[in-house]
């Protein structure tokens, strides 16, 4: 993969990151942030990332976390809606607040295979990581993350649907609206 860049005091989260892996560089605790054409230390835990983007994005993580509770009844790991205008959903590997929890970007796993008791995920760039989640465990957490997924898209359609009836549509269907 490219080169490690330190760099701080830019979103971290954004549509081509992949996944947020907490690392260790040089004695500083910190993130490796995997994105699609490369890869940055940033010198913060990846649930402060998180957290952080959450703001950036208009909430908080309890926010977004209550989000996940209400769409799809999940309270344990649940996945979190950070970018609502990208659908950038993140889910844990474990509990968030372990040191050691790896953030997936859902919408990049092109694949993920079991290897013994770990798991390997294959992202939209290719790349593979072999992670220490059992597979049954993945799988879980990425079901999760597309029930969030859908959950979200369903509201947002509704959310259209109402607004396009309240403006005097009266028919539509997905490839785009009629006047009738």
């Amino acid at each position: 993969m490219g080169e490690c860049i330190m760099q701080h005091g830019q979103l971290d989260i954004h549509p081509n990151t992949i996944a947020l892996i907490p690392c260790q560089e040089g004695g500083e605790k910190g993130t490796k942030i995997l994105e699609v054409d490369r890869e940055r230390f940033v010198p913060e835990l990846p649930l402060n990332i998180v957290k952080k983007s959450c703001k950036y994005f208009g909430s908080d993580y309890e926010g977004r976390k209550n989000a996940t509770k209400s769409l799809i009844h999940v309270r344990h790991k649940p996945p979190i809606l950070v970018d609502p205008h990208t659908a950038t959903i993140l889910f844990p590997t474990k509990s968030p607040s372990q040191p050691d929890c790896i953030w997936l970007i859902s919408g990049h796993i092109k694949d993920h295979t079991p290897e013994g008791k770990k798991t390997e995920v294959v992202f939209s760039n290719n790349q593979s990581l072999v992670l220490p989640i059992s597979y049954g465990s993945f799988i879980n957490q990425y079901h999760k993350a597309a029930a969030l997924q859908v959950a979200y898209e369903i509201n947002i359609r509704r959310s259209r649907m109402q607004f396009l009836k309240q403006q005097g549509y009266r028919a539509m269907e997905e490839s785009g609206l009629y006047w009738i």
